[in-house]
């Protein structure tokens, strides 16, 4: 079952040309670890908001925003770190997520999800994004399939990516989010220090209610005094200040990297191929 080492066998052949077998058995020991029982808000959530929909809404059957990317890293191009928004039913172990990572060596769209029991990953291909491009996710439920469309679209450029993930046993989807997962380094995060979801749109049973969602602002991990901030319904930022010391200053690279190496990040080959480099180290 996933996460498994088909995972990394499965990269291109240039990533797994240099990827030791020492490093695979590493990076596998990594995976495996990254699976221990857990469900959301995950290790490496920092800030985030997560909202309460109306009294008696059966399930979202829609939920979009907009973001700009933000600028590229001015320190480390070794960091992988993402903002995002998404959903989880109510026992918060089957997340749905348009993402948006910075992978060490420039910014990617795609979408993905995330199984907690079993663990399952699926991500949809990855798109190109610069710095200063908007981008747009939906997340849409087909009643027909009892399933979700998430699409992730760079508006620039018009290329889209997108998946349909089926509801596991028929859990229905109630719990949105607006996140930024994996601590670095505050000199690590991008210099713009500020994130904004715009055009906030969820729609509960088919109807519009994105006024009645009530947000609020959460933090799991501290780091660089990142925050969420409720602007409006319809418009939440996520803010943070490179210029703060943080706990991991001290980590190094290959602690950094193995700390990081788990969720979405196990199924990214440029970031699989970091891992290795670093448990060789």
């Amino acid at each position: 079952q996933d996460p498994a080492e088909g995972w990394i066998h499965n990269l291109p052949h240039n990533i797994m040309a240099s990827v030791t077998k020492t490093g695979l058995a590493c990076v596998s020991a990594l995976i495996a670890a990254s699976s221990v029982a857990a469900q959301d808000p995950a290790e490496g959530w920092m800030a985030y908001a997560v909202g309460k929909v109306p009294a008696g809404t059966d399930r979202i059957t829609r939920m979009e925003m907009y973001w700009t990317n933000s600028k590229d890293p001015v320190s480390s191009s070794q960091a992988f770190y993402s903002p995002w928004f998404g959903m989880d039913p109510l026992d918060n172990l089957n997340l749905i997520q348009p993402v948006n990572p910075w992978e060490g060596r420039g910014w990617t769209a795609y979408t993905e999800y995330f199984q907690w029991s079993p663990v399952h990953n699926s991500n949809s291909d990855s798109i190109r994004v610069s710095a200063g491009e908007q981008l747009h996710g939906s997340l849409i439920y087909n009643s027909a399939t009892d399933s979700y469309t998430l699409v992730q679209t760079n508006m620039a450029s018009g290329e889209s990516s997108t998946q349909i993930v089926r509801c596991q046993n028929g859990k229905k989807y109630a719990l949105p989010y607006v996140v930024y997962e994996k601590v670095w380094p505050c000199r690590d995060y991008p210099p713009d220090g500020k994130v904004v979801f715009s055009n906030i749109s969820v729609e509960c049973d088919g109807q519009d209610c994105t006024k009645d969602v009530e947000w609020s602002a959460e933090v799991k991990d501290a780091n660089c005094d990142f925050k969420a901030n409720i602007i409006s319904p319809t418009e939440i930022s996520l803010t943070w200040d490179t210029s703060l010391a943080s706990a991991y200053d001290n980590m190094t690279r290959s602690e950094l990297v193995a700390k990081n190496f788990h969720g979405w990040a196990t199924k990214v080959p440029s970031i699989v191929e970091m891992a290795a480099r670093a448990s060789e180290q």
